[in-house]
């Protein structure tokens, strides 16, 4: 009897709301109950997932507050008001209306603050913040949040004055808002009711699209070199047009992530970010001024920057960053950069959560890998250089050189390389008749160093590697490394098929646009290998290796090599067929010189 009431009631109900009995109407206030209740369960969620929520000790320095102060005047304000005035009608015609923060924050701790800013509330106008995994941008929000209470309206006004810029972006129109797909980071692609588009329609404050350099400046200030914000903005300065381009391109598109960024991105046309993208790289460059950091730091920075960490199969920072190696990976500058804003990027790079400005970024594998006393060297020794544009690029150090405390010893490698290498890679390295082991002859010290280091560390997994070279120091490692570099290289032992190679050859020399696999040539030709020595020499290779090799990227086998290596996605991008043909192509091409100059006694760090 019970059963067929409650069934009763619930059908009563569902007819109701069926029939459109329900007034969602936001002009009628909810009742007492409801209201009560809602309240109820936002607090109880809140309290239950902010218990496992840690925060950082940094959380209340003053850079973050000025940071996201700007944000909170353009975006959030709009909705909650600012010190000194009162909300937006709008504002407080919604259904539940958005609190003025300065009354309620105080029921919040730091950490029940971070859950709501980071996640938003479900059936309210609270947002989550646009991209997820990057809780160093929300702890900034939560900082300022804090601090919003003892602020009046003069000192909220000198905290988020506009600054006097100038730049030559001009004002959007009409006829530079061809709309091209964004992602927001959370959300789906463009469907239905929704368009996820660039550019954009922002909040009520029209100086993005009047004068789009003085909304920059608000962060990055007037010279462009981040002491507006404390240097948690970076340092426009030292980096190149094509680059800031390319990264503000990135925002729009969702592939670069910041909760900051991404609002501000979108609403530029494409006119203005180029124009903006000119206008800071063309600024002098300068660097903030900051205490002196430790030597000692510095010298543990200095030695992961231009050796990495062998242990880690760390490569050496300066294998890409102001070094040739850039015009591979696309690299940034970041000599002269802030020391706060590379913390926090490594920081957000090791939990996945920055996203790239290019196609492919090696630096969350390498940022993952990284302890917090490891990102404080780099920051410190990184910031105290003197940017590359300063002194025309050059005078930069550069990885893999000399170091005194790596001692090579190649008598002793030779002997390695004769009673272990030889084993399989038979015919003084060129490996077996079948071609199933690689042909070191080919190779260089860089790469055979850092290869044995991922097989130690297991980021590269070979068990059989790794047992054979088990028991060796780094040093011996760097030794054999050093001794392969010293091989004449020679060709691959098996003649491969000659058609298969010429099919190989467009994919090689051309790539496939449409399919997202650049020309192979772009990283493996003489160029490529003596811009980013960490690139493996292919032509000459066994060409069973190759296609086993490539088949094996394809399986995406590995989240460390995924990451760490562009090869993965792309050799899943080609058919089995063309991964054959690319093997055979590279087994018929001649091999490469290596280098000279005494290149056998380089440290193997890099």
């Amino acid at each position: 009897m019970i059963i067929a009431g409650v069934a009763i009631v619930g059908m009563v109900v569902a007819i109701f709301v069926a029939v459109g009995g329900v007034d969602v109407s936001a002009d009628k206030p909810d009742g007492w109950l409801v209201s009560n209740l809602l309240h109820f369960v936002f607090k109880r969620s809140m309290t239950l997932r902010a218990t496992t929520v840690v925060v950082p000790r940094d959380m209340t320095a003053p850079s973050r507050v000025r940071l996201a102060a700007q944000h909170f005047d353009m975006v959030c304000a709009n909705c909650h008001g600012r010190p000194g005035f009162g909300q937006s009608v709008v504002a407080l015609s919604m259904n539940p209306r958005p609190q003025y923060l300065p009354s309620v924050v105080g029921q919040f701790t730091d950490s029940e603050l971070h859950v709501i800013v980071e996640h938003g509330v479900k059936y309210s106008a609270m947002p989550s913040w646009p991209i997820d995994a990057r809780g160093d941008e929300v702890w900034s929000m939560v900082a300022f949040l804090r601090r919003l209470p003892g602020l009046d309206a003069k000192a909220y006004r000198e905290m988020t004055a506009l600054p006097e810029q100038g730049g030559t972006a001009p004002a959007r129109s009409r006829d530079d808002t061809a709309l091209h797909p964004a992602n927001a980071g959370r959300n789906s692609p463009p469907v239905g009711e929704f368009l996820y588009a660039a550019p954009a329609t922002g909040f009520s404050d029209q100086t993005i699209h009047e004068n789009p350099a003085t909304t920059c400046a608000r962060c990055h200030g007037a010279d462009g070199a981040g002491a507006a914000t404390g240097g948690e903005a970076p340092n426009l300065t030292i980096q190149d047009a094509a680059y800031l381009q390319a990264t503000l391109e990135a925002y729009t598109r969702g592939t670069r992530k910041s909760g900051f960024m991404q609002n501000i991105a979108a609403q530029l046309s494409g006119a203005q970010i180029a124009a903006l993208s000119r206008d800071f790289a063309g600024l002098p460059v300068k660097t903030l001024s900051s205490p002196p950091a430790d030597p000692a730091l510095v010298r543990r920075g200095e030695t992961i920057a231009l050796e990495g960490i062998r242990e880690r199969a760390i490569p050496a920072c300066a294998n890409c960053h102001e070094s040739d190696g850039a015009k591979i990976t696309g690299a940034p500058h970041i000599a002269g950069q802030s020391a706060t804003f590379l913390r926090r990027q490594l920081g957000a790079m090791g939990h996945g959560g920055r996203g790239s400005t290019v196609w492919w970024n090696p630096m969350p594998a390498v940022a993952h890998n990284l302890g917090a006393s490891d990102i404080a060297a780099l920051a410190a020794y990184y910031s105290g250089l003197k940017p590359a544009r300063a002194s025309g690029g050059g005078g930069q150090p550069t990885a893999a050189l000399p170091a005194s405390h790596i001692k090579i010893d190649m008598v002793a490698a030779k002997a390695i390389f004769d009673t272990r290498c030889e084993k399989c890679h038979i015919h003084n390295g060129r490996g077996d008749l079948q071609g199933v082991f690689p042909n070191l002859t080919l190779q260089a010290t860089p790469y055979v160093a850092q290869t044995l280091y991922a097989f130690r560390a297991r980021s590269r997994p070979n068990e059989q590697m790794r047992e054979l070279i088990d028991g060796l120091s780094f040093d011996q490692m760097a030794s054999l490394a050093s001794y392969v570099n010293t091989l004449t290289p020679l060709p691959a032992l098996a003649k491969p098929d000659a058609v298969a190679a010429l099919r190989g050859a467009a994919i090689a020399t051309r790539g496939d646009t449409a399919r997202r696999v650049p020309a192979c040539l772009s990283c493996h030709e003489a160029r490529g290998v003596a811009a980013l020595p960490l690139i493996p020499r292919l032509q000459g290779q066994n060409v069973l290796y190759l296609r086993n090799r490539l088949n094996n990227f394809a399986k995406h086998y590995n989240v460390n090599v995924t990451t760490l290596n562009p090869m993965p996605s792309i050799a899943s991008r080609l058919t089995d067929q063309e991964r054959a043909d690319l093997a055979a192509y590279f087994a018929a091409a001649p091999p490469m010189g290596k280098p000279a100059g005494g290149a056998e006694r380089r440290a193997a760090g890099g």
